[in-house]
């Protein structure tokens, strides 16, 4: 007799579970007759890993959304690269200009020849134009330029750097040789 109740113990449990189950379908409104209970019981068995064709096509135009943005991201970086080289070359170009046209001055005066008011007021301007350039410039390239140019007279970056805004100018002189610095600055001072 004891081993018909194990069996039978089983099997009540596994019919009270199913009883259960099936009073929590209906209760929570999953299914609403014994027809739908019937279908969900009969089934074939589903693929829950399989995504649905809907989200499959979504994934895809996201990855190729992704792979687009990330293509004119690249391109962006390149013409941001290209326009700074663009910008300081430009800024380079600008100052033997300038330095040029202060060395043709400081020539003419050597001479004896006083310099023409629109000579100076073009001098001034093509200055200023220059300052714009040089407080947009990093600080470190700007002081590198300043140094390297042997054509641009100490007198000319002073004039240059009285014309910037005084945190742009700090931070140039910061990263300029010491002595260099300490020359502009006396020259600065003086002007």
């Amino acid at each position: 007799m004891k081993f018909l109740l194990v069996p039978l113990l089983i099997i009540g449990m596994f019919a009270s579970f199913i009883a259960a189950l099936a009073a929590m379908l209906f209760f929570t409104g999953t299914v609403k007759n014994s027809e739908q209970l019937q279908s969900l019981i009969t089934a074939p068995p589903h693929d829950s890993t399989r995504v649905v064709e809907e989200f499959a096509t979504r994934s895809d135009e996201l990855d190729e959304l992704l792979e687009t943005a990330s293509h004119y991201n690249s391109t962006y970086e390149a013409e941001l690269k290209r326009t700074r080289e663009l910008q300081d070359s430009l800024l380079s170009e600008q100052l033997r200009i300038t330095t040029i046209a202060d060395s043709l001055a400081t020539q003419n005066q050597l001479l004896g020849r006083d310099v023409d008011s629109t000579l100076k007021l073009r001098q001034e301007e093509n200055l200023k134009n220059m300052a714009v350039l040089f407080n947009k410039i990093k600080a470190a390239n700007a002081a590198e330029i300043l140094q390297q140019n042997a054509e641009l007279s100490d007198t000319t970056v002073a004039r240059l750097m009285k014309q910037l805004q005084p945190a742009q100018m700090a931070k140039i002189m910061g990263n300029m040789d010491p002595a260099y610095a300490a020359r502009v600055a006396k020259l600065m001072q003086e002007l």
